[in-house]
């Protein structure tokens, strides 16, 4: 144990200068960068790494937007876009082929999609019924790709 710690000690002293990325360019969000940021070596990436890691903390910060991490804005509409999709299946193919309805709202809130762009969104999913809904069979994961196609292209 004693050996780690010479050696551990020597990494830190010998490697301080040697390496000239940033904790906050190497290692990405999370406790480290908040805690270590702009500091440069190689033991300060190791350690702001190591703090990353802990804890879960870099998977919070990028699911919530927090410790210096950006929220990515699809990721939680996308899956909560599936379950919906999912549970809705039958409701939806009818709100979308008529080109309104509850399921349909529900849907657009979902998507983020609001005021005139809603009107729109509703009218191009309405126009792509056939290929959002192709088959009696289609799963819900391909009915929600060919939504979030149609949403991309308004």
């Amino acid at each position: 144990m004693k050996k780690w710690i010479v050696a551990l000690g020597a990494l830190v002293v010998f490697s301080g200068t040697s390496y000239a990325a940033t904790v906050t360019e190497n290692c990405g969000c999370g406790l480290g960068k908040e805690l270590i940021g702009e500091k440069t070596g190689l033991a300060w990436n190791i350690l702001g790494t190591s703090l990353n890691g802990t804890s879960g903390n870099q998977t919070f910060g990028i699911s919530s937007g927090t410790l210096g991490c950006e929220k990515p804005a699809t990721f939680a509409s996308n899956e909560r876009m599936d379950i919906f999709v999912a549970d809705n299946m039958d409701n939806l193919a009818v709100d979308i082929a008529t080109g309104n309805g509850e399921s349909l709202d529900a849907l657009m809130e979902i998507a983020q999609v609001s005021g005139a762009d809603k009107a729109s969104a509703c009218e191009a999913l309405q126009a792509n019924f056939d290929t959002i809904y192709p088959a009696t069979g289609v799963e819900d994961l391909a009915v929600s790709q060919s939504i979030r196609g149609v949403l991309a292209q308004i």
